[in-house]
């Protein structure tokens, strides 16, 4: 075949096969079987190979590439089988890997939905969002740390903090509090102990506050 017939040629086994394979894969399906199970993946590369196999046979038999030497039927369904068994089995892991974060990034944005939202989050600007990780006081004003980012309320500490009720938190320092889902892990050099944040922040950790968080078992 000169390379244009032979570009054609693949082009049309290639898009021909893939076709083919979804056909295999959905008749699966339609039979019974779940597309998340093990079963499905090796019953649909089954279907698929055979229909892909008959594919390939009728288009090499076909003129103008009719004078190409071909295997046998069952040889060629082996190789198209043991191709299109990888590609179940990959397809497989894809989707159970892809399921399996999607639920678990559900999970997680249910439980933030459910979380309860303290009255000190009805003085953030929309942009912030409600789900408060840190507060800093800084002179008059208490710094507000989100997963959207910073802004800053002029108020005193102590009434941030008491606006921060059903919160699961701690006062680490005279200067902050920090939210419990907030705490990433805890980093200590030599005497000094800091709780990191999803941010890559360290927060320290005054001496006088290190019972609370002992207790909680972050210490």
């Amino acid at each position: 075949m000169d390379l244009p017939t032979r570009i054609f040629y693949w082009s049309l086994i290639s898009t021909s096969s893939v076709l083919f394979g979804y056909l295999g894969f959905a008749l699966a399906r339609a039979i019974g079987f779940n597309k998340d199970d093990v079963p499905h993946a090796a019953v649909g590369s089954l279907i698929a190979s055979f229909f892909i196999t008959v594919d390939v046979w009728a288009i090499s038999v076909t003129k103008p590439w009719g004078s190409q030497s071909m295997i046998g039927f069952w040889e060629l369904f082996g190789y198209v089988f043991v191709v299109t068994a990888v590609i179940g089995t990959l397809r497989y892991l894809l989707i159970t890997f892809l399921e399996r974060e999607t639920s678990i990034a559900e999970e997680r944005d249910q439980a933030l939905t459910l979380r309860e939202q303290p009255r000190l989050a009805r003085r953030l600007p929309d942009e912030m969002g409600e789900d408060i990780l840190y507060l800093s006081v800084r002179d008059h004003m208490v710094d507000v740390f989100t997963e959207a980012g910073q802004t800053s309320l002029r108020m005193r500490f102590r009434d941030a903090l008491d606006e921060m009720d059903g919160v699961p938190g701690y006062r680490v320092h005279r200067s902050h509090w920090v939210a419990h889902h907030a705490v990433q892990g805890v980093e200590r050099d030599q005497a000094r102990v800091y709780l990191r944040l999803p941010d890559g922040r360290k927060v320290p950790v005054s001496r006088n506050y290190r019972p609370e968080l002992e207790d909680a078992g972050l210490l």
